[in-house]
């Protein structure tokens, strides 16, 4: 790997190294009116500074290029791996800034000031010179070219704003390009209408320009190698608005596509990564790394992520020679994968139910989850699901119902090893994706029961379970949740808790976000029971309440409550009202009852 680097000021590097093009195909201008807003505080900041006298150096990160030969030139073209955000918007602010140069000369030229006037266009013909294009000798011909250049989509219309036109923008990137570009010039012009004369108004611009050739820094990464770029890039990454992998994955499989693929499938290939990518309520890091473990079985490397899933998942991309049809064909089918995956993935996370309609699978089931994903957090067992998608429904929900057996008393009560069933997750979700038909989750279910009689037997978990209380700080979702699966199951607990723990009556969904733990002997008592306090937050003494089951029983005696226990529509309110009086004993022979249950029903 060979790579210079150093700190340099923007000036000198968009002046002195070259010209700058982000890959056709890589991802498009995505700062909006957030990131334009804190790019002008810090030009403000920095002029601030210079009023003072007191300079104000600012880092502006690093920019990641790679070295591309240009036919028939002997200039530096820096192929844009990480930096297109910054550079676009840095071009865009010489550009306004050599327009209200102008604007200010002409208005200097017809108030007679020959100085300001001469001044002005003079620094306006420097940053059209120095910034804007670079003069290339090439086949024996003078060409402009300009210094930065966009992807393929953004190209034209950034190169028509920057000439001041307005064309109308025919994508999202074009509006916010637009909104940068409008954005700037009006913050420079607010400067200009609060300073009086030429003089002042020409100084103003002159400082802004000292602090892009001054005081604004990058530390410039140059690679010889594209492979090398994309590795430094990772090794870099901060994850804030910079490149993800995805989008370099998008660049690399369509450039290298291009050559052997027809257009139907470069569009295809095109429409699947915009799929992929345009996804708003998931990390498209965190995504990639889901799908890659849930197709190949294991986990990427953290730092490897991008070689990892180009050679696992793309193996055509790894060859230096160009790709054949079938290849193409076999990156185009690799794409659609990933896509079809990443849709999945979303629509699990959302906890929504990922497979078709079908009469076998009831509320209850999609419910199961929902709890497991959006309330209980288990996202280690990702890979897995999506995989079992590929499932029929029935089996699909047999594996969830597993996983949230497991995954309740194996991460979230006992916090077992993570990487242990980690293990299992993903080679299982191979399993399924090599031969789903055939899968069945008794395999999954053995492999789980064994971790969990190895790591999180009866003799921890018991122990765990009768800990349970209510919680004065901390999430209730936990206990929530565990009453609740109780509530479930307690018709299959009380016919002798056969087989697998089964659900007597699937149309029945409780309300998860609504229903609510509340004490049996109650937490503000009219009268207090000294014997009963001690055992007030303690998991016996918990149920769960509907909100209109609570507005009527409130804090009254258990006297009073029996009525509302009773007429409750969960079994295990009704049992409780079975109770005489509500003691000691009483408190302490529920929770041996509802550690039980719970050691029967949480059994993978």
């Amino acid at each position: 790997m060979h790579i210079n680097s150093g700190q340099v000021s923007i000036g000198e590097m968009l002046s002195n190294r070259g010209t700058f093009e982000v890959p056709k195909y890589q991802r498009n201008y995505a700062w909006d009116e957030s990131q334009i807003a804190s790019f002008l505080k810090d030009l403000e900041l920095c002029r601030s500074a210079r009023a003072a006298e007191e300079p104000r150096h600012h880092f502006f990160g690093g920019i990641v290029t790679a070295s591309a030969p240009i036919a028939g030139s002997t200039r530096q073209n820096n192929e844009l791996i990480d930096g297109q955000q910054r550079l676009a918007t840095f071009m865009m602010l010489m550009v306004q800034l050599k327009q209200a140069m102008l604007r200010l000369a002409l208005e200097a030229h017809a108030a007679g000031d020959a100085d300001a006037h001469k001044f002005l266009t003079g620094k306006a013909a420097i940053i059209a010179d120095r910034y804007e294009t670079f003069s290339d000798s090439i086949n024996m011909r003078i060409v402009p070219v300009p210094r930065v250049q966009l992807s393929v989509p953004d190209q034209p219309f950034f190169d028509a704003i920057l000439r001041g036109t307005h064309p109308p923008g025919q994508r999202k990137s074009h509006e916010l390009i637009a909104a940068s570009f409008a954005a700037i010039g009006q913050h420079l012009a607010g400067i200009l209408e609060r300073l009086a004369d030429f003089a002042a108004k020409a100084r103003a611009l002159e400082t802004i320009m000292q602090i892009f050739e001054q005081d604004w820094t990058v530390i410039h990464m140059a690679a010889t190698d594209r492979k090398d770029a994309y590795m430094l890039f990772q090794v870099l990454n901060d994850r804030g608005l910079n490149l993800t992998e995805g989008e370099l994955l998008r660049a690399s499989t369509l450039e290298a596509i291009e050559p052997a693929a027809p257009a139907h499938l470069m569009e295809a290939v095109e429409k699947s990564w915009d799929k992929i990518l345009s996804g708003r309520n998931l990390d498209i890091r965190k995504g990639l790394q889901w799908v890659y473990a849930s197709q190949v079985g294991d986990w990427p490397g953290r730092s490897t992520l991008l070689a990892d899933l180009t050679r696992n998942l793309f193996p055509p991309l790894a060859s230096e020679e160009p790709l054949t049809r079938e290849q193409a064909n076999d990156v185009a089918h690799s794409v659609d994968s990933l896509a079809r995956d990443f849709g999945i993935l979303e629509v699990i996370l959302a906890g929504e139910w990922p497979m078709p309609q079908n009469q076998t699978i009831r509320a209850w089931d999609k419910d199961r989850l929902r709890l497991l994903v959006v309330h209980l957090r288990q996202f280690d067992c990702l890979p897995l699901l999506i995989a079992s998608s590929l499932l029929a429904p029935q089996r699909f929900s047999e594996v969830v119902q597993a996983l949230e057996r497991f995954c309740f008393r194996y991460s979230v009560i006992v916090d077992g090893p993570p990487l242990e069933a980690i293990a299992i997750y993903n080679r299982h979700a191979v399993d399924i994706r090599r031969a789903p038909e055939a899968f069945r989750p008794g395999a999954l279910i053995r492999d789980l029961r064994e971790l969990v009689d190895r790591l999180a037997p009866d003799e921890v978990f018991r122990p765990r379970l009768e800990a349970l209380h209510y919680p004065r700080s901390d999430s209730r979702k936990p206990l929530k949740y565990f009453l609740m699966t109780l509530e479930h199951h307690v018709r299959w607990f009380d016919d002798g808790a056969q087989g697998r723990p089964d659900c007597r009556d699937r149309t029945r969904v409780l309300d998860f976000e609504n229903s609510t733990v509340e004490h049996i002997y109650p937490e503000h008592a009219a009268h207090p029971d000294a014997q009963l306090e001690p055992f007030l937050d303690t998991l016996g003494n918990l149920t769960l309440l509907s909100p209109e089951e609570n507005d009527a029983a409130g804090d009254r005696s258990f006297a009073d409550k029996k009525r509302y226990l009773a007429e409750s529509h969960n079994t295990l309110n009704q049992q409780i009202a079975e109770q005489d009086a509500w003691t000691v004993e009483a408190v302490v022979r529920r929770q041996e009852r509802l550690v039980s249950m719970g050691l029967s029903v949480f059994r993978p």
